[in-house]
Parts: C-alpha cells; structure tokens; sequence
C-alpha cells in the first residue's frame, strides 16, 4: 500500500512539473505552485478514499484516474496561456510519455516484486525523472522554438499524438497486458516508446533549421535590397547637390551682368534667389562618415516627412574599421523600426539617436516611443533585428533591446579592433 502511495505521490508530482514548465504561465510561479500543490493534496486525499471507503472497481477507476486525469487537463489549460491548439499538442505529448511511463512501471513492478518497496519506488522515480526531464527540456524547448514558424498546423500534429496513443495502448494493454520485463512483446514495445519519444525532437529540429535556412535567405534578400536602396538615394542625394552647385554658378553669373547693367530690382531679385539657394543646398552633415551621414539623411527625411521630429547626435569619422554595407544594415534597421513604431504613436513622435565611434569600438543608440506595457522578447524579433544582431555577432558585440516608461531602447555595440 506505502508503495502505492509513493508511486502515485510521484505521477502526480510529475504532472505538475510538467503543466508548470511545459508552456507560457498565466499566473506567476507562486500562484501556480499553491494551485498544483492543492491539486496534489486534494488527488492524494482521493487516493486513501478509493482504497479504504470504495469497493467498487468502476468507481475507483473513475475517481483514482478519470478524475486525476481531467482535474490534470483542466488546471493545465487554466493556468496556461498561449495557443489553444498548441497547449493540446503539449498535452497529449505529455500524455503518451505518461502512458509509457506507466506501462514501465507495470512492468517493473512485476519483475522486481521481490525487492523492497523503497527500492521499487526509487526505480520508478529515476525513470519518471529521466522522462519528464527529456519531455520538458528538449520536446517542449524544441516545440516552442518551432511554434513561431507553426501557424495553422497543429490540427494534423494533434491527430499524430492521438494516434501515437492509441499504438502505446494498444502494445502496452491489448491484447495482452505487459505486466513483466520478461514478456515476448516488451522488445517491440519498447523499440515503439524510444522510435515515438524521437520523434517529435526530429520533426521540430527539421522545422527549425528549414525555418532558419528561409529566414536567412530572407534577411541577405532584405540587405541586399536596402543597400541598394541606400546606395540609389546616395546617388540621387549627390545628383541634387551637383545641380543646386550649378544651378548657383548659373545664378551668380546673371547677378553679375544684373550688377553691370546697375538694375537694382533685377540684383535684388537675383540676390535673393542665391540666398535662398544657398540655404537649400546646405546639405545634412551629421558625421563625418559618409555611409553614417547618408542614410541618416535618407532616413532623418522619411521620418519628418511622417510628423517624426528626429535628434541625432552622431561623431564618427571615415575611416572606421567597419564595411559600409554593415553600417547601413544595422543604423538604417534600427532607423526604420523606430519610425514604424513612432507612427504609431499618437502623443510622443520623437525618435533620439546617438551614434558615437572611435578606431576601437563603435556605439549606437537608438530611442523611440512605445507602448507603455509593451514586453519584449526574442520571440518577438523582426527580420530586420535579426540580421542587426548577425551583424553585431560578426563583430563580436553587444547589444540590448528593452522597453520601459514608454520608451523602447536599442543599443549597440561593435568592436572594430
């Protein structure tokens, strides 16, 4: 009976540790920790009522496991957040390392009958752990890894587990019930638990590394595209100057004969319109490097033209060891997030930008509004901060992405020597 009860204390354990850490948590630790420590105690209290009060087999299959089972599924599913077809693929995973582990204990109970409960019971617990530990660290590591790229494709990965369930029943109960290590049948049916356990880590890493593989290829056709669009608006930028520069020639000389004819209205006038030429012609120089002053420029003129008044403080010279094309993936990512998010900002339209850089490392920092309760995480990367972290990698820096008080900080750093 002791052994019993240690045997079942531990199923339940496990099922807690496994609806605790196997999805994204509603509640706070301590909450779900007090709710599933309830569950346990409420399961255990059970478990002495079906063994001393019920005499009825149904009733004690239903109360003892159906109850078990449901309350199990049910505190999951409260305590959990996230997709709802998602959460039942975590389940019904769980449920079939369940039905396993349990065929394995039938099992070892009849072919260790002879040795002490304890000993029993610790066997149990290291294979039980051993279980959970592989469910938890790398199934439902590997599922969550795989659930960005998984949209509408969790109905047909349910109806695998189903039947994955269905095959462990059916090897471990029909038609002849594994009760010992020492039946014929147990060879098959643990070469079906270790094929169906490795599985899942199989398929998810499949999708993972494909994922991966389209995402690069999706962020080098993205760099690609806004180098080149970097490198026309240079062209157009140098093309405007050099036709404002003639276009002053051209006007200094009409001045000129204006003066020789002593016209004064048309001298005035003419005046006037090289003053003003003048002015138009001041182009942006944020820094003296020429890759940083461009697509600041390109980039500071988008953002006004959307409301956005933009600060920029930028101290950077030509010669920085560090390629134009880096330059432009990372200032000019982090330039047009930070527009994107300012535009959606109704109150605060101001985007700060620091850019500081010496022959040993480069920094920059990039500041614009948010929303008040925005969380971020890794999960959240775009395309576009993806490759600004390929690109910090490369240069073996850091960087840090936070939100706090409304405001959403980029930082970077390269090492460039």
């Amino acid at each position: 009976m002791l052994g019993t009860i240690v045997e079942f204390i531990l199923l339940l354990i496990a099922h807690a540790a496994a609806g605790i850490y196997s999805s994204t948590l509603k509640f706070s630790k301590k909450i779900t920790y007090i709710i599933w420590g309830t569950w346990i105690a409420i399961q255990t209290g059970l478990l002495f009522f079906t063994e001393f009060v019920l005499t009825n087999w149904a009733l004690q299959f239903f109360v003892g496991f159906v109850l078990s089972l449901v309350g199990q599924y049910v505190i999951f599913f409260v305590t959990t957040k996230g997709r709802l077809a998602q959460r039942i693929f975590t389940m019904l995973t769980y449920s079939i390392f369940f039905c396993i582990a349990m065929s394995l204990f039938t099992m070892i109970r009849g072919t260790f009958s002879e040795l002490h409960w304890a000993l029993t019971a610790l066997i149990q617990a290291v294979l039980l752990l051993a279980i959970v530990t592989y469910f938890l660290r790398y199934v439902c590591t590997l599922c969550r890894a795989a659930s960005k790229n998984i949209t509408t494709g969790w109905t047909p990965l349910i109806f695998v587990n189903t039947v994955f369930i269905i095959t462990i029943i059916l090897s471990s109960v029909f038609p002849v019930r594994l009760t010992s290590f020492n039946d014929p049948a147990v060879i098959t049916f643990v070469f079906l638990s270790i094929s169906i356990m490795a599985v899942y880590p199989v398929i998810f890493s499949s999708i993972n590394h494909m994922s991966e593989a389209a995402e690069k290829r999706e962020v080098e056709i993205q760099n690609k595209l806004l180098i080149a669009q970097i490198e026309a608006e240079t062209a157009q930028l140098a093309a405007d100057s050099q036709s404002r520069h003639d276009r002053r020639h051209h006007n200094s000389v009409m001045l000129e004969f204006a003066n020789n004819n002593d016209i004064e209205s048309i001298r005035e006038y003419l005046k006037s319109l090289v003053d003003s030429d003048n002015e138009v012609c001041g182009e942006v120089r944020h820094c003296d490097n020429l890759t940083i002053n461009t697509v600041l420029t390109v980039y500071e003129r988008r953002a006004r033209e959307s409301g956005i008044s933009v600060k920029i403080s930028a101290k950077a010279s030509q010669d920085l060891e560090v390629s134009p094309q880096d330059l432009v993936i990372v200032i000019a990512n982090l330039f047009e997030n930070a527009i994107h998010a300012t535009q959606k900002n109704k109150n605060n339209k101001v985007i700060d930008i620091i850019i500081k850089g010496n022959a040993q490392r480069l920094l920059i920092k990039v500041e614009n509004p948010c929303k008040n309760n925005l969380t971020f995480d890794e999960t959240l990367y775009g395309v576009g901060i993806h490759s600004v972290i390929a690109t910090t990698n490369k240069y073996e820096g850091m960087y840090d992405f936070s939100a706090e008080d409304g405001i959403f900080s980029a930082k970077i750093s390269l090492n460039l020597k």
